[in-house]
């Protein structure tokens, strides 16, 4: 569950960067509508439902402590946004997103979705490096390319386990 709720916000935080929400917005890319619109739409998934967004800070971080880097990431946004009763602190945001970027640097390289989507809002909006656009467009592509690989390999892990089953 913990892991889902980080690459929510990883998720949502992207999404952000990239103009897909707003405070009213759905958090669906695609809904331009707001939540009240859109959750029929996406009810089967809780993007709307605010209960699925409530993190348990104690845990975050303390692996942010322990140098997770998304957890350092989410714990910036959180602090950046002020999302989840955690006081808004802009300069502590600078600060914490400063320091995860190498970890989410390394993460990106090596091949994590989450990583590449919390770099790419880091550079679409300037939060902890230099604003590059082009950087910024450059890992959400990144990570839509290893969403899908991810989906693939699911996809004939499923389709072998299904298999299996038949016999």
């Amino acid at each position: 569950m913990k892991k889902f709720a980080l690459l929510s916000i990883v998720a949502l935080s992207g999404a952000a960067a990239f103009g897909a929400e707003s405070d009213n917005k759905c958090p669906q890319a695609d809904c331009k509508q707001d939540k009240a619109c859109c959750k029929e739409k996406c009810a089967a998934q809780n993007c709307c439902d605010d209960e699925v967004y409530e993190l348990d800070i104690e845990t975050i971080t303390l692996e942010a402590a322990n140098g997770d880097p998304i957890a350092q990431y989410t714990i910036a946004w959180l602090t950046d946004t002020g999302m989840n009763n955690v006081p808004k602190d802009p300069e502590k945001a600078k600060e914490m997103y400063a320091k995860a970027v190498p970890g989410l640097e390394k993460a990106a390289a090596d091949g994590d979705a989450s990583a590449c989507c919390a770099l790419a809002n880091m550079y679409a909006t300037g939060k902890g490096v230099d604003k590059d656009e082009a950087k910024a467009k450059e890992l959400m592509q990144r990570c839509k390319e290893l969403l899908k690989a991810q989906k693939e390999q699911q996809k004939k892990a499923d389709d072998a386990s299904a298999d299996g089953q038949k016999m």
